[in-house]
């Protein structure tokens, strides 16, 4: 990391009004606390001398409040900053990405961190560490010739020993940069572990492994620990190391300006002012120093979009973005040569001699020359299914860039066979291919596709949709992708499957489209539909390319005996170092190295053992305090050696003070450094104890009170709640006591002496705490909102960078992006706006404790003056007392910080106090249920007359009443038989219960109203993990984990085979994309899109080989033909007389041809039961 890029003011001009202000503000800021040392030598010489103290007073009073009110203004105009910068980058990374082909940009996981939180990261490099280079660079200069003025000697001083900080951390930085980023990299795997396993719950608790995670989680936590301080011991020399130094260059100005006192070479104002000046030019570049790691994850994030050309030198992009010709270098292939080669060869459409391999993957298409002819036509491109065929579309919409080869093609829109839509209206939705269509134009668009009907009975163009297409069928998704198409004005259509998920009575009508479509514009349709491929006048056909031989297992899964797999407690050894016992990791990746060993290597800091828990806590406020106190010492020490040696005495009377001062200036920096490393030592060891328990907390919780949709954010939401509950403990509770502790020494050292002036600063420090209270008040109002705005922004980010290639091909890569990240746009101003009440209060804080030290510093200035001229009190002593105020300052103005670190606290803890306080769905559990080992699986489920509610207690109807009213229930009472060999869909449109059904039977939720049965008793009279043990559960937000293709497999059944792994992946149609895996089972996962992973989730039941399997939507991320190809895997995988599939779908006829029974559930709020055959 380069202390300073610019980069980001070159490519955002946006950002460099921001950045320049908060720099003059902090020049300012310098100037003005160089007036007040200044001020501050005037009244204290004034007090010593007993002459008249108004005038220096007063100055000091108004400078004083002047730096509280650029305080102030300088945190307001800095968050401000930060907030719209962080928003500008944001903006600009995904309009750049939006123009860019996929290989150029980071794999869509990596790409929505580092636009949410990695960009979020960037406020404190802009807002903090930008503005203090600037003062660093200026200040010190202000204040070095402002000391020459004064005193020359000094400035030599200061001079000769300023160039030493950067030298050292630069010295410091280089020595131990290489170990120090690579133990950034495995604390970032490990902190990582608790976010994967947290959002991995449902799927975890569904397969009986939650409860012995909770030990992994704690061990986790504790490697994690011990990693982190390992680091920090490193990363934190660097600012112990800077305030060493400057402290004693302070000093040595300190103890140089006394001897030259003693020595009748120097006057009293002129000693007091050097040595108050001295401090103003080394603070800049100490601060430089903090603010550099603060900053440290947001320049990592710049750092990264540099070297991927996102921060280019052009300048911020406009309607247009970057031009045709630079659209055209984005899309080039290795050769140079631009992806858009229509000036080569105007007349034609296709590629030569192409090839492709997906990232991570072998080759997707070997050697394809596909041709034809750019005029309006149909284009039929057919193959067998993992062929390539879409990724040739992808490649002709430039969304992709070719390994070898060359492609022809215009500009084209694609309509996939998971079409993207956004959330938003349906107006919204079509919008995407051009901002100017009409309303009369989208209606004639989507009555052509026979979709208006449906809509205008609902709100028509305004109809809202939810997330990835919520509240449309597959098949509407489909007929508004056409229609998208039709109203495109891109010279070539690219159609993948487009009636795939459509009725056959439907097929006649949308050829009709199509090959109207095609008359005006060349249409390339992918295709298993025989009848719309002999409408093409053109037929294109790719062959699968070539796999290596792989071992295929010799018997169906079924073979093995079905188990529970309930008692399985050691997780499968992961060879790829992903998802699995953290006991069996290989410490060979550097993840379990850092901390533990006895010998530290070279250039890090060895380990030091510290007292744990409230010890250890005790112990960071106690070396806080004494770090705060040694400057509260050193500052009024520093007086006193000053005044007295001004009366010129022995020598050897001053050397205790000589020594006092040195002693000060080494020990504030090292406690200092001390306390930090006690401090996040104890808060870490507290987070891993807290996640292990939050962890078990939620296994109870999982998945029924976690709500029904978004699980993922929620249990992403109380992770970061519950690293800001803990932050408190070194953002609130240490700093808050080492100021306490610090307050405490000035009042008695005060005190001692002018007993008014003690009092005086026990009630500044009473006025200090009121003002923090009211902050945090104010603070802690405004947080809620804050949130769910940050919440917002982070949503839709995630919802636009996790889709960008879907987007892409609606609007195609040449697009003006900005009508795209314009959601996003409206969420940051509202973010801001809602953000300024937060920025305000803080502001207001600290101007009011600025005004707090100014006033406290004024009356014990002047009762200090009062006893020296009543000769209550020597000169040397009245000097001392003077400067404790001051000295207190920083401690002092810091609790602004604190009270708004609580305010975050408390509010984080409310919200995590809300998930974590409900009572479990379900009427027992614990890790005690999870063991099932020699009890019969249940093979025979029912429900009878059974309702259920989400937000219902669980309590056994008749035993204290009949539960609610059928009307609150979200399942009306249902009677439903699953007895072995039953294959059942549930169908229904949206809110009628089908998914509380499966909760229901997977004893995710228990009954409100009747029963549910396994094998004839009640579930609520079995053990949780015995009905539990014998359920597969295939939600609709599957996960997988940051691990093996393996590890995610073999959680369901730890002593499945390789042979068993692979043909359950077979079975569900995921061979060919196994096929193209560099490593097998061993390949860690990445990019996966929503239907592989749902395909992957469907796997995973099939190696657990449990009796009852549940689908919940298993194939809305998958188009008709592979969504069918999976389940009757998954069945032929299965004994045909034996076990219980359920399934949920939106499709009336999803499973035609396997299920032995229909259940449709209506808006009436009853069931419509159909027995098959």
């Amino acid at each position: 990391m380069r202390p300073f890029d610019p980069a980001l003011l070159r490519a955002l001009p946006a950002t460099r009004g921001p950045v320049a202000l908060l720099s003059l503000v902090g020049v300012v800021s310098g100037a003005v606390a160089i007036a007040q040392a200044v001020a501050l030598a005037w009244a204290v010489h004034r007090v010593v001398t007993g002459g008249d103290l108004t005038g220096p007073l007063t100055w000091l009073v108004l400078l004083l409040a002047a730096r509280g009110v650029l305080a102030g203004l300088t945190e307001h105009v800095a968050r401000v900053a930060g907030l719209r910068v962080a928003a500008v980058l944001r903006l600009a990374v995904l309009r750049r990405w939006l123009r860019r082909p996929e290989e150029t940009r980071p794999p869509a996981e990596v790409g929505v961190t580092r636009a949410t939180e990695g960009v979020s990261a960037v406020e404190p490099y802009v807002a903090r560490y930008l503005p203090a280079l600037v003062t660093g660079a200026v200040v010190p200069v202000l204040a070095v010739l402002t000391l020459a003025v004064i005193d020359v000697w000094s400035a030599l001083i200061v001079v000769l020993t300023v160039p030493l900080l950067p030298l050292f951390a630069a010295l410091i930085g280089q020595h131990t940069q290489d170990q120090t980023e690579r133990r950034w990299e495995a604390m970032a795997l490990l902190a990582g572990h608790f976010l994967d396993v947290v959002r991995g719950l449902p799927t975890l608790v569904g397969y009986g492994r939650a409860w012995a995670q909770v030990d992994v989680v704690r061990e986790v936590g504790d490697r994690h620990r011990r990693a982190t301080v390992q680091t920090l011991r490193t990363a934190f020399l660097t600012t112990a190391a800077l305030e060493l130094l400057a402290t004693i260059s302070v000093a040595l100005v300190a103890v140089a300006v006394g001897l030259r006192l003693a020595f009748g070479q120097l006057d009293l104002l002129t000693g007091f002012a050097a040595i108050l000046l001295a401090p103003e030019a080394y603070w800049p570049i100490r601060r430089v120093g903090a603010e550099f790691h603060n900053a440290a994850d947001g320049a990592e994030t710049l750092e990264k979009l540099r070297a991927e050309g996102v921060l280019d030198e052009q300048g911020e992009e406009g309607t247009t973005g970057a031009g045709p010709a630079a659209a055209a270098a984005t899309r080039s292939g290795p050769d140079g040569v631009a992806a858009d080669r229509t000036a080569l060869r105007p007349d034609q459409v296709g590629l030569a001699g192409v090839s492709y391999a997906h990232p991570g993957r072998r080759r997707s298409i070997v050697d394809v020359s596909l041709t034809s002819l750019a005029d309006p036509g149909l284009t039929a491109l057919t193959g067998p299914s993992g062929a390539g065929k879409t990724t040739v579309l992808e490649l002709l919409a430039g969304l992709r860039t070719p390994d070898a080869g060359q492609v022809v093609a215009p500009r084209a829109h694609l309509a996939a066979q998971r079409p993207v839509i956004l959330p938003g209206t349906v107006r919204d939705n079509l919008a995407l291919v051009d901002e100017g269509l009409t309303g009369p134009q989208m209606v004639a668009a989507l009555d052509r596709v026979g979709l208006w009907d449906a809509l205008a009975g609902r709100e028509g163009l305004d109809t809202v949709l939810g997330d990835d297409g919520f509240g449309l069928s597959a098949g509407q998704r489909s007929r508004l992708a056409l229609a998208r198409a039709a109203l495109s004005g891109a010279p070539l259509v690219l159609l993948d499957e487009p009636t795939a998920n459509v009725a056959i009575t439907s097929l006649p009508a949308l050829h009709t489209v199509i090959t109207a479509l095609a008359r005006t514009r060349r249409v390339v349709v992918v295709t298993h539909d025989p009848d719309l491929a002999a409408l093409a006048d053109d037929r294109w056909r790719v062959e699968p390319a070539p796999a290596p031989a792989r071992h295929r297992p010799p018997a169906p899964l079924h073979a093995r005996v079905p188990t529970t797999g309930a008692g399985v407690t050691t997780a499968h050894r992961d060879r790829a170092g992903g998802m699995g016992n953290a006991r069996e990791k290989d410490d060979s990746d550097g993840t379990a190295g850092p901390g533990d060993g006895a010998h530290p290597e070279p250039g890090v800091v060895a380990p030091i053992e510290t007292p744990r828990g409230r010890h250890g806590l005790v112990l960071a406020c106690l070396i806080g305090g004494a770090s705060v106190a040694c400057g509260v010492a050193l500052t009024a020490t520093s007086g006193w050696l000053i005044v007295q040696a001004s009366t010129q005495p022995v020598i050897l009377t001053l050397l205790v003070a000589i020594v006092g001062v040195r002693a000060f200036g080494i020990f504030r920096p090292v406690f200092r450094y001390a306390e930090r490393v006690v401090s996040h030592d104890v808060a870490l060891e507290e987070l891993a104890d807290r996640r292990a328990d939050v962890f078990a907390r939620l296994i109870p919780l999982t998945p029924a009170r976690l709500g029904r949709r978004s699980r993922g954010e929620v249990l992403t939401t109380v992770v970061r709640d519950l690293d800001d509950v803990v932050d408190e403990r070194v953002r609130v509770t240490v700093p808050a006591w080492s100021a306490v502790l610090a307050t405490v020494v000035g009042v008695v050292l005060a005190g001692w002496h002018v007993p008014a002036a003690g009092l005086a600063l026990a009630a500044g420090a009473l006025l200090v705490l009121a003002v923090s209270a009211a902050g945090y008040v104010l603070e802690h109002s405004a947080q809620g909102q804050a949130v769910r705005s940050r919440g917002q922004v982070q949503h839709l980010t995630t919802a636009l960078t996790s889709r960008l290639l879907a987007v892409q091909a609606v609007t195609g890569v040449d697009a003006d992006p900005r009508p795209l990240v314009r959601p996003v746009a409206e969420a940051e101003e509202a973010q801001q706006a809602l953000e300024t009440r937060l920025i305000r209060a803080r502001a207001l804080t600290i101007l009011g404790l600025w005004l707090v030290v100014a006033a406290t510093t004024a009356v014990v200035a002047q009762l200090t003056w009062s006893a020296h001229t009543a000769g209550l009190l020597s000169a040397p002593y009245a000097a001392m007392v003077a400067l404790i105020p001051l000295a207190l300052a920083d401690p002092w103005t810091d609790s602004a910080d604190i009270a708004g670190a609580r305010a975050r606290a408390r509010a984080a803890a409310a919200r995590l106090a809300r998930v974590l306080d409900q009572g479990p769905a379900v009427a027992t559990g614990g890790a005690q249920d999870e063991d099932q080992t020699g009890r019969a699986p249940i093979t025979h489920l029912a429900l009878n007359r059974a309702g259920a509610s989400w937000t219902a207690s669980p309590a056994r109807a008749g035993a204290g009443g009949e539960g609610p009213p059928h009307t609150s229930l979200d399942l009306p009472p249902l009677d439903l038989d699953l007895p072995p060999g039953t294959r059942v869909a549930l169908t229904g449109p949206n809110g009628t219960g089908k998914s509380t059904a499966l909760a229901l039977l997977a004893r995710h939720l228990d009954p409100a109203t009747g029963s549910c049965t396994a094998d004839g008793q009640d579930v609520r009279d079995l053990p949780l993990g015995q009905v539990r043990g014998a359920i597969a559960v295939v939600d609709d937000e599957p996960h997988a984990f940051l691990g093996s293709v393996r590890a995610n497999l073999v959680l369901a059944a730890p002593e499945a085979s390789d042979d068993e792994l692979l043909a359950a992946l077979d079975a569900v149609d995921l061979g060919h994309w196994y096929d193209t895996l560099s490593d097998g089972l061993d390949t860690r996962l990445s990019g996966l899109s929503g239907g592989e992973r749902a395909r992957l989730s469907l796997a995973r039941a099939l190696v657990s080989a449990r009796p009852v399997v549940l689908l919940d939507e298993p194939t809305a991320h998958l188009d008709d033909a592979t969504a069918e190809r999976a389940l009757a895997g998954l069945l032929a995988s299965r004994p045909a007389d034996d076990g219980v599939v359920v399934m949920v779908s939106h499709r009336p006829g999803s499973g035609a041809g396997w299920v032995t029974e229909q259940v449709h559930l209506g808006k009436a709020r009853s069931a419509q039961v159909a027995r098959i055959g």
